[in-house]
C-alpha cells in the first residue's frame, strides 16, 4: 500500500524560507553592515594616514575651526596668536598713577611649536583604541586644542626693576659734597617708597595668559637708603683728614701743591659692592695737573736742516718737548692721596704727541719755498757785518703753527761780544753810529719774506726815514728795547727760516707747505702834516676759499731831524 505524506520536501522548505519578506530584510541589513564597515575602515585609514600632515575633523584652536588645515600652514596662525596674546598690556596702578606694560615683557612666553604640535596631534594621540574612539566621536564632540604658555618670574622681576614708574619716591642716598665750602660735608639720605616687587611678581604668576585682567594692583613699601648717614659721615671724616694738608706733586724738578680744596672738589663717592667707595674724577684731576704745569717740561730739540740750491734736507730730526702729564699720572695722584701720602708724588711727563708737534719734530711739512725776499747793499761796509751776523743767528729758526717769533727776544741785544760792530743807524729821526747799526735791513728783508708767505705781524714799525733800498711803505726796523718785529705763524704748518747772503745782498727764505696765496693789491698815500702816511693792502686766499685783506702801514718824516710839523727834533745824546 502506498502511503503519501502531507509534508513538503526539505529543499522546497528552504526555498520557501529564503523567499519570504523577512529574509530579504536580513540580507539587506547584512549588506548595509558590510558597506558601513567598509566605509568606516576607509575613513579610519584616511584618518590614520593624515596623522601629522592635516588637522583632524571638528578641531577648534583659539575659537577657530582648523579642521582639514595642512600642518605646514599652522605656523603663521599660531605666530599671530602669540603676538596677540603677548602684546596685550596690563595696567599696573602705582600710587594713583598707571604704568602699562605688555605681557611679553613681563616674563610670559607662548610656546608656538608645542601648540602647533598639539593642533596636529588632536585626535591622533594616545593608544590606538583611544585614537579610534576620538575619531568616532569627532563629528559629535568638538575638540579644543590646548595652548601652551609659561611665566618666568625672574624675567618679570628684572623687567619691573627697570620701570621707573614703579619707584614713585626712590630712596635718596646720603651725599658727600664740598661745594661752597672748604671741607667735605654729608647731605643726609631720605627714605623712599617703592613697589613691592615680590608681591607684584606673585600677582603676575596667578594671571592666565589666555584671559588676563586689564589691571593689577600694586603694594608700596618703604625703601631706606642703602647707606646710613652715620657710615657716610665716617667716610667724610676720613676724606677730610686725608686731604687736609693737600699733596705736593713734582715733575722734572718742578713742584706744585694740590690744595685741600683742589682735591676735595674732585672727589667722587659712589655706592659700590663694598658700600661707599671714594675715588677721584680722573678727567678733572688730569686737567688740574695740566693747569699746574702749563709749560713744556723736559728737553726740547728742534730739527736741524740744511738748504742747498733751494732744496731742503733734514739733517737731524727734532725731539718733541714733554708736557704734563702721562695718562696714569692722575690715577697715581688719586691712589697716593687715598692711601694717605702727603707727597711729593713724582709725575711722569709725556711727549707731546699731537700731529702738529710730531710734524714739527719730524720736519715732514717743510717741503717747499713759501716766501722769499732779497735786498741789496753796498759791499764791505761795517753795517754788512751786522746784517750777516743777524742772518747767521736766525738761520734755521723753526716756528710752530700758532707760535710767534720776536726778533729782539731771539737775537738779544746787539753787542760787540755778540759779534756786532758799530755802524750807521736811525735814532729819533737822526742818523747816528751805534753797535748793531744796519740790522734793520735784515729785519726789512725778513718782513717782506713773511709778508709774501702769508704770516701775520704781531708787532712791526717802519723806518721813520725812507731808504730807497727798501720797498716803499713795506718795510720794518728794530731797536733795543723797541721797536721789535714779531712774526706770528698762522698758516697751520711749521715755518723754517733760512738765510743766505753775498757781499752785496741779503736773502731770507721761508720754507713750509704752501697754504695761502698772497697778492699785494696796491697802496694809498696820504699826508699827516709834513709826514707821509703809506698804506699797503695785502690779500690772502686760503684753501677753503676764505679771503682775508689786511694792511701794513709806514710813516715817513719829511727829512732827517724833522718831525711831522716840519720842526727840528733834538739829536740823541747817546
Amino acid at each position: 500500500m502506498i502511503q503519501r505524506s502531507n509534508r513538503e520536501p526539505l529543499a522546497s522548505r528552504i526555498v520557501a524560507k529564503h523567499s519570504s519578506p523577512r529574509s530579504a530584510i536580513v540580507w539587506v541589513s547584512i549588506a548595509v553592515a558590510i558597506g558601513a564597515f567598509a566605509s568606516v575602515g576607509l575613513g579610519w585609514s584616511q584618518h590614520v594616514a593624515a596623522a601629522g600632515t592635516v588637522v583632524a575633523g571638528n578641531v577648534r584652536y583659539a575659537g577657530l575651526i582648523v579642521e582639514g588645515m595642512p600642518a605646514d600652514d599652522l605656523a603663521p596662525l599660531v605666530a599671530e596668536r602669540a603676538i596677540d596674546l603677548l602684546s596685550r598690556e596690563i595696567t599696573l596702578t602705582v600710587d594713583e598713577k598707571e604704568v602699562r606694560v605688555p605681557l611679553g615683557r613681563l616674563g610670559f612666553r607662548y610656546d608656538s611649536l608645542e601648540t602647533e604640535q598639539n593642533i596636529v596631534d588632536a585626535r591622533h594621540s594616545g593608544q590606538p583604541w583611544d585614537q579610534f574612539a576620538a575619531w568616532v566621536a569627532g563629528p559629535l564632540v568638538e575638540h579644543e586644542v590646548e595652548e601652551t604658555w609659561s611665566f618666568d618670574p625672574e624675567v618679570a622681576a628684572a623687567t619691573l626693576a627697570t620701570l621707573g614708574g614703579l619707584r614713585p619716591a626712590p630712596a635718596v642716598e646720603p651725599v658727600l659734597t664740598s661745594e661752597g665750602r672748604d671741607w667735605i660735608e654729608v647731605v643726609p639720605g631720605e627714605v623712599g617708597s617703592v613697589v613691592d616687587l615680590d608681591s607684584l611678581v606673585n600677582g603676575l604668576a596667578r594671571i592666565d595668559l589666555l584671559d588676563p585682567p586689564d589691571e593689577l594692583e600694586t603694594v608700596l613699601v618703604d625703601e631706606p637708603p642703602a647707606i646710613t648717614d652715620e657710615v657716610a659721615q665716617d667716610l667724610a671724616d676720613d676724606l677730610n683728614e686725608l686731604t687736609r694738608a693737600g699733596v705736593v706733586v713734582s715733575i722734572d724738578g718742578h713742584s706744585r701743591l694740590l690744595t685741600a680744596k683742589d682735591l676735595r672738589d674732585r672727589l667722587l663717592v659712589t655706592v659700590g659692592d663694598q658700600g661707599l667707595e671714594a675715588s677721584f674724577n680722573q678727567v678733572s684731576l688730569d686737567a688740574l695737573l695740566e693747569s699746574k704745569f702749563p709749560q713744556p717740561v723736559g728737553e726740547l730739540i728742534a730739527p736741524v736742516f740744511d738748504v742747498f740750491d733751494g732744496q731742503v734736507r733734514l739733517v737731524t730730526p727734532g725731539v718733541p718737548y714733554q708736557i704734563c702729564c702721562s695718562a696714569d699720572s692722575a690715577l697715581e695722584v688719586a691712589e697716593g692721596v687715598l692711601g694717605g701720602s702727603k707727597g711729593p708724588l713724582e709725575l711722569t711727563p709725556k711727549r707731546a704727541d699731537d700731529p702738529v708737534t710730531m710734524a714739527w719734530a719730524s720736519g715732514s711739512m717743510i717741503v717747499e719755498l713759501v716766501g722769499e725776499f732779497t735786498t741789496n747793499h753796498p759791499c764791505c761796509e761795517a753795517r754788512v757785518t751786522n746784517i750777516q751776523r743777524m742772518a747767521d743767528l736766525v738761520r734755521g729758526v723753526y716756528i710752530l703753527p700758532g707760535e710767534s717769533l720776536s726778533m729782539n727776544e731771539f737775537v738779544g741785544p746787539r753787542t760787540r761780544a755778540g759779534g756786532f760792530v758799530s755802524a750807521g743807524a736811525v735814532r729819533q729821526g737822526h742818523m747816528v753810529q751805534e753797535v748793531g747799526g744796519g740790522v734793520s735791513q735784515f729785519v726789512t728783508t725778513t718782513f717782506n719774506a713773511a709778508y709774501f708767505a702769508g704770516l701775520d705781524f704781531d708787532e712791526y714799525r717802519s723806518h721813520t726815514i725812507y731808504f730807497s733800498r727798501y720797498p716803499y711803505g713795506r718795510e720794518a726796523t728794530i731797536g733795543i728795547p723797541q721797536p721789535d718785529l714779531i712774526l706770528n705763524n698762522t698758516t697751520g704748518y711749521p715755518i723754517l727760516i733760512w738765510t743766505s747772503y753775498t757781499d752785496s745782498s741779503i736773502t731770507v727764505s721761508l720754507y713750509s707747505t704752501k697754504h695761502v696765496a698772497v697778492e699785494e693789491l696796491g697802496q694809498r698815500i696820504s699826508r699827516a702834516g709834513a709826514c707821509t702816511h703809506v698804506e699797503t693792502d695785502r690779500r690772502r686766499t686760503y684753501p677753503d676759499g676764505r679771503i682775508v685783506v689786511d694792511t701794513v702801514v709806514a710813516d715817513y718824516r719829511p727829512a732827517e731831524g724833522l718831525d711831522c710839523s716840519g720842526r727840528p727834533t733834538p739829536r740823541p745824546t747817546t
